[in-house]
């Protein structure tokens, strides 16, 4: 019976797998060789050349172009910005803008205790107007804003040349000074009209005034809104 030799524990593996005195074939765990390597090119072959890298003028100019777009957009958007911004300001200064009262175009003549009439010379002849009566009401074609409407009947005449009339050439001052434009909706059916009249004639009718119960002025301008004369109206 032969004896099992005993394997030496110092050799590797794989020396105890090949018989003494035997090469190694085959390539081993690791190939080496230039014809191994992937990249490596075929002795004699000459690489490609590299694509040559951009300048970098070349990349500061595409980046400027490529922001020039963005930057037209941000000054447009400004500029409509400051637009609609200006509009807004002079929109609320016109709304928030208190319109000063209407004051006369000529400086109310001074009125004595003269009665019912009193009499006017214009540049286009001369004549009188009288006051008949007057009343505060409180109804009308539309309801008062100050609450009473001022209705007065007059009469005019002309003594000579002619004598334009007109419901709004009166107008009415109150105590405090405040005027007051002719109100048509509270004049009534007898509502004073337009027309001319020649010496020797005479016209009748009602204006009517929108304001508060006060003692009142009378004025009275001719077309050219040039003041003619003026009668007190009793409270």
């Amino acid at each position: 019976m032969r004896s099992r030799q005993r394997a030496d524990p110092a050799l590797p593996w794989s020396e105890m797998d090949e018989p003494n005195g035997s090469e190694s074939t085959g390539m081993g765990p690791t190939p080496s060789g230039p014809s191994f390597v992937p990249w490596a090119p075929d002795p004699g072959e000459t690489p490609p050349p590299r694509p040559p890298l951009p300048s970098r003028t070349a990349r500061s100019m595409a980046t400027r172009t490529s922001r020039l777009p963005t930057i037209i957009s941000v000054a447009v958007i400004l500029v409509v910005a400051v637009v609609v911004a200006a509009a807004s300001v002079v929109a609320h200064i016109a709304d928030t803008q208190v319109r000063a009262p209407v004051s006369p175009r000529q400086p109310v003549p001074q009125i004595t205790a003269q009665g019912d009439r009193i009499e006017f010379t214009t540049s286009e002849g001369s004549g009188q107007l009288i006051l008949l009566r007057h009343s505060w009401v409180s109804s009308g074609q539309a309801p008062p804003t100050s609450g009473s409407y001022l209705r007065v009947e007059i009469e005019l005449t002309c003594t000579s040349g002619s004598v334009d009339y007109d419901p709004y050439n009166f107008q009415v001052f109150d105590q405090t000074g405040r005027l007051f434009e002719t109100a048509i909706e509270g004049a009534g059916d007898a509502m004073l009209e337009t027309g001319t009249l020649y010496a020797g004639e005479r016209v009748r009718g009602t204006i009517a005034f929108d304001m508060p119960h006060s003692e009142a002025t009378l004025l009275m301008s001719d077309d050219s809104n040039q003041t003619v004369t003026a009668l007190k109206v009793p409270d």
